[in-house]
């Protein structure tokens, strides 16, 4: 570009590089972006939350209740032996026995705890999938930057018609001022697309920022976008890959708890039976004496059965199972779809660079030289132009669609690229 023109359009505003404001930045790669998201999220803070709390209720479902104390004081051995006054004549310790439902409690309360897990590794997946979007939505922005400032130089170029021969930018033939006044036109145009580019970018910039929790004003630098490549395990994709999802797990889990819910529910037809010992004083023959006991109380369920809860806890499991099937459904029919457009885009991204970017790009090379002979007008060095970029940014969006739907493929089908995932792992996607 014009030495002259460049720090002109630096100092206006046209020309702001995502790279010009560090001459050193760390390349932010989509695993080290999904690892730095999972530590610092929100989201992610609140599932362990809910994991904690599952295994507090864990904690105390095979508790025993507290044994209760009763202490009776009375005047009967003060009227019986004339004294007066008021003793204590009954002292008695109480102990519910809860032997009927702690087991189905904790088995309940441990179900709960694994669907808290794999709830939780659901919400990775969930969160892996929004930074992989933020991140290949930022990779296309800054790609159409560069684009954009690459089409711009080469709109800069046109206008140096006085160069010596030999200059890189140096024009052979003359120009009309039609021609002219045409070139200008492509070169303002070039301008405004570098300022929507950047706009674009910095928008997708904060976005992606926001997530990982970077200062606004921090230089980030992300690998460029490349052509998708699918890891061996997605080419064999096949709806038993679903039998791990998380999401599917913790509704087998539900299960299991609903089912333990049933067998709680039917345990507290009647309270836990009670037993309590107890030592009396009473006036007996002429003197005071002691007496002891042990008394068994059993709630005889006459009235309440417990059956509402029993249906309740039957319904629950009969809900569980039909959301599981749902879900399976949905995801099964989700992945078949995702997998298969993106196969489609992977061909097309493919066909497209072969014949349409690499044709433009030859034309647009022969195209300048004909203009700078004389041979060709400046219509069709102008249509010659916009074709290769326009070739060019269609074959970047390309690229990340099929980044997009990868991404897609790897939520439904439940894989994690960090780990944490009771599928197997991708590692890095190159």
């Amino acid at each position: 570009m014009n030495k002259i023109l460049v720090p002109l359009l630096v100092s206006a505003g046209w020309l702001i590089s995502p790279m010009s404001l560090a001459e050193s930045v760390t390349r932010w790669t989509l695993d080290t972006s999904i690892q730095r998201a999972v530590e610092i999220a929100p989201e992610m803070k609140t599932a362990d939350a809910e994991i904690s709390k599952q295994k507090g209720k864990l904690e105390q479902a095979d508790a025993w209740p507290n044994p209760s104390v009763s202490v009776q004081m009375d005047n009967k051995i003060g009227l019986d032996d004339a004294s007066g006054g008021y003793d204590v004549t009954q002292v008695a310790i109480s102990q519910a026995l809860p032997f009927a439902r702690l087991t189905h409690q904790r088995n309940q309360a441990e179900a709960d705890v694994s669907t808290a897990k794999a709830l939780r590794r659901h919400q990775q997946l969930l969160l892996e999938y929004t930074i992989a979007s933020r991140f290949h939505i930022l990779q296309l922005a800054e790609a159409k930057l560069e684009l954009a400032q690459k089409r711009l130089q080469q709109a800069s170029r046109y206008q140096n018609t006085g160069r010596k021969r030999g200059s890189e930018d140096y024009l052979i033939r003359y120009l009309t001022p039609l021609e002219t006044m045409r070139l200008d036109i492509v070169l303002q145009a070039a301008k405004q697309t570098v300022q929507v580019a950047e706009g674009k970018f910095n928008e997708a910039a904060a976005s992606f920022k926001a997530l990982l929790a970077m200062p606004v004003e921090s230089t980030l630098q992300l690998m460029p976008l490349k052509s998708v490549m699918v890891p061996a395990e997605i080419k064999t994709a096949n709806n038993n890959l679903l039998q791990n999802h998380p999401l599917l797990e913790a509704d087998r889990h539900a299960i299991v708890s609903a089912r333990s819910g049933i067998a709680v529910a039917k345990s507290q037809r009647f309270d836990d039976p009670t037993l309590t010992l107890f030592q009396g004083q009473d006036y007996l023959g002429g003197r005071k004496q002691d007496s002891m006991g042990i008394m068994l109380s059993v709630q005889v369920p006459l009235w309440n059965q417990n059956n509402g809860s029993v249906n309740k806890a039957k319904a629950t499991v009969y809900q569980a199972q039909a959301e599981l099937d749902f879900k399976q459904r949905e995801l099964t029919t989700n992945l078949h779809k995702s997998y298969l457009h993106l196969g489609h885009l992977i061909k097309q991204a493919e066909h497209y660079r072969t014949k349409l970017l690499q044709p433009a790009k030859q034309v647009f090379k022969l195209t300048r030289k004909g203009f700078d002979a004389g041979e060709l007008n400046i219509l069709t060095l102008i249509d010659a132009n916009n074709t290769y970029f326009n070739a060019q940014e269609r074959y970047l969006e390309l690229l990340q669609q099929g980044w997009l739907e990868l991404a897609e493929v790897r939520k439904t089908s439940g894989f994690s690229l960090i780990g944490n995932s009771p599928a197997t792992n991708f590692g890095e996607v190159k």
